[in-house]
């Protein structure tokens, strides 16, 4: 398609901001080639509808100079300078760049290609399958290790192995003793939000056999030893120890820095027993030891915070916590990225890959992303500053350099639904200049109605 002005002439009243500022950062750059992987029919759907650019499906495609410059003569009064075609030797050198990018492009898509796989593969298995896969070898030392009675054969081994492990809890609850604090928490985090596997950087060994068909960094909850679990936990049978790393991990991502006392109060409150300052300092010695230079004086900070010095009785004095009302409201920040809005978190998550570049985008992609984001916006004092972070994803390379108009309301909206560390706690929408700004907007609005 020869692109005129009088087409882009056509097509500007019709264009979106998303696509009003996306021509606007091409024009203010002045590049001679400007190339793209951004999924266009999603965020540039008009220039796609005009035939301007074609629907890229993530594929890596080339923005037309006519384009940008007929645009910004048009639109921006030739706010910027006009972008000439390019030399050969900028052709040359963009092609060799072109060329590096795809070979990074294509290495990281492989690593991502084959987790996806082997997410896909092993995340809905039973227990019997892994066995399958493990060495002679590893399901002898399994026999042995929990004292089996060795049979002659490998599958006559598998078959004994899986009765006597869902026969009662005696092998899980042995397993448990040699789990770290680390997988445990994984498991408790499958049975609490559904995940049927995770990653454990450690590695399993004979005595956790259970969790890898391999051993290797990858493991996976089968789907019969997670009913398994979940027998175990309805049975009332529960480590203590567990239960107390799940409160004190929560209340570290729900808060970020809190008060020695109210913690007490929130354990109080959700366990029905005292807990004093110098057992809740004892019990991160413990189960976090990287947390104790964290410890000063009526405070104790997340591991984010340990490299800044912050005089918190100065800083946070006055801080009002929101109140978690049981334990299973601290267990969900378990997860750090936790938020209560399901229906808000899947649409955020269905517009993020909608405005993340590549062909290929696999859902533990958007996962981590997500997760980052969340993560991020949690320790932000506002929208603008968390904001910030969203731009620097477009410099990385992520995302879109401008992202859909529904991408940045839906974080906008989001902002509002996650528990901030600078407001103790509390979500945006809890606050009463939030409510008081919300209905002054309501009566605004009223008000014009009846003048009309």
């Amino acid at each position: 398609m020869t692109i005129t002005k009088s087409i882009i002439h056509q097509v500007i009243p019709n264009l979106n901001e998303t696509e009003h500022l996306y021509l606007t950062l091409l024009a203010a750059n002045g590049n001679r080639i400007n190339k793209d992987s951004i999924q266009t029919e999603y965020v540039l759907p008009n220039l796609v509808e005009a035939g301007l650019i074609e629907a890229s499906s993530g594929k890596i495609f080339e923005i037309p100079n006519e384009m940008i410059n007929y645009y910004n003569e048009l639109h921006l009064n030739s706010e910027h300078e006009w972008i000439e075609a390019p030399t050969d030797e900028e052709t040359a050198y963009e092609s060799d760049v072109l060329k590096a990018n795809l070979e990074q492009y294509q290495s990281q898509l492989e690593i991502e290609t084959n987790i996806h796989t082997m997410i896909d593969n092993w995340s809905n298995k039973d227990l019997k399958t892994h066995l399958q896969t493990l060495s002679d070898e590893d399901i002898i030392g399994i026999v042995r290790f929990y004292q089996l009675e060795e049979k002659s054969d490998k599958n006559s081994n598998i078959n004994m192995i899986h009765q006597a492990f869902f026969k009662d809890f005696t092998m899980i609850q042995k397993m448990m003793k040699y789990m770290d604090f680390e997988l445990q928490l994984n498991i408790e985090n499958a049975l609490q939000f559904g995940y049927d596997n995770f990653t454990y950087m450690k590695g399993a060994t004979r005595e956790i056999f259970a969790f890898s068909h391999d051993f290797n960094e990858i493991l996976f909850v089968p789907k019969d030893v997670l009913e398994h679990f979940k027998k175990l936990k309805a049975s009332g049978i529960i480590n203590p120890e567990i239960e107390k790393i799940k409160f004190y991990c929560g209340m570290m991502n729900l808060y970020g820095f809190v008060r020695l006392d109210f913690m007490q109060q929130v354990y109080k409150k959700v366990y029905r027993k005292d807990i004093t300052s110098d057992d809740i300092k004892q019990d991160i010695t413990t189960y976090f030891p990287n947390l104790v230079p964290n410890i000063k004086g009526n405070w104790v900070k997340h591991e984010i915070y340990s490299h800044q010095q912050m005089d918190l009785d100065v800083m946070f004095s006055n801080m009002e916590y929101y109140t978690p009302v049981n334990a299973q409201q601290i267990y969900k920040y378990v997860q750090n990225s936790h938020v209560e809005n399901n229906k808000l978190k899947e649409d955020l998550k269905t517009e993020l890959k909608h405005n993340m570049k590549g062909e290929h985008i696999y859902p533990q992609q958007v996962e981590a992303l997500f997760n980052e984001i969340i993560e991020t916006f949690r320790v932000t004092d506002s929208f603008e500053t968390a904001f910030e972070f969203v731009a620097d994803l477009g410099a990385r390379q992520m995302i879109s350099i401008v992202p859909t108009e529904n991408l940045t309301k839906l974080l906008k909206t989001m902002y509002t639904e996650v528990r901030l560390w600078r407001i103790g706690g509390h979500k945006v929408i809890e606050m009463p200049e939030y409510r008081q700004q919300k209905k002054s907007r309501v009566v605004s609005y009223k008000k014009r109605n009846k003048k009309r």
